[in-house]
């Protein structure tokens, strides 16, 4: 990372802003009710998909397309996937109140459902809590990378898959999942010319 790009903090900080406002609109409009919650999930699915391709895209951004953003990016990976977990976490818990609040459909459906969240939820944890550099050194550099390379790609299916279903019922989400296409054929493509970096 080159320090000298990274806005470090600011970056989290701006990005927390953007979303907590979104929010304080959101339950300003309708209140602390399902609709609310609803409103909030989606809010937070949007900033989490947005600050989650910005993280993992950066890598290959950076090598297919050097530019001044696309080293800005790079610099600030770091602290793009800080903002993401921190959306991501929110959007956890909207989702887990509103399951509460309604039932959330049979007891079935809810075991598997909260077996593979927690799943992705424990990579997600796991890589804010080695985001910094005295967690990272602890876990050592073949733990932390093998974990966020297994977590990155496991979050990057999810939302794939979420959106591969969503495309289906309507065509408003193909820009979602035309850029996941875009980004895996990036990461495919800067993979095959230098296999050894991460």
């Amino acid at each position: 990372m080159n320090d000298r790009k990274s806005h470090g903090w600011q970056v989290v900080g701006l990005a927390s802003a953007v979303i907590g406002v979104s929010l304080i609109y959101v339950y300003t409009r309708y209140g602390w009710s399902d609709e609310g919650l609803r409103g909030a999930i989606r809010v937070t699915a949007r900033s989490s998909f947005m600050l989650f391709l910005a993280a993992f895209s950066a890598s290959a951004l950076a090598m297919h397309l050097p530019s001044k953003v696309t080293q800005w990016q790079l610099a600030n990976r770091r602290y793009l996937g800080i903002s993401f977990a921190l959306s991501h976490l929110i959007h956890g818990a909207a989702i887990v109140t509103l399951a509460v609040r309604t039932g959330g459909g049979s007891l079935t459906a809810r075991v598997v459902g909260l077996a593979g969240a927690g799943v992705i939820y424990g990579f997600i944890l796991f890589m804010l809590a080695t985001s910094f550099d005295r967690t990272a050194a602890w876990v050592g550099p073949r733990v932390w990378k093998t974990v966020h390379t297994i977590g990155g790609n496991l979050i990057f299916l999810t939302f794939l898959a979420t959106y591969g279903r969503l495309v289906s019922e309507s065509l408003v989400y193909l820009p979602q999942i035309l850029l996941l296409l875009a980004v895996l054929g990036l990461r495919i493509t800067r993979r095959a010319r230098r296999p050894q970096q991460s």
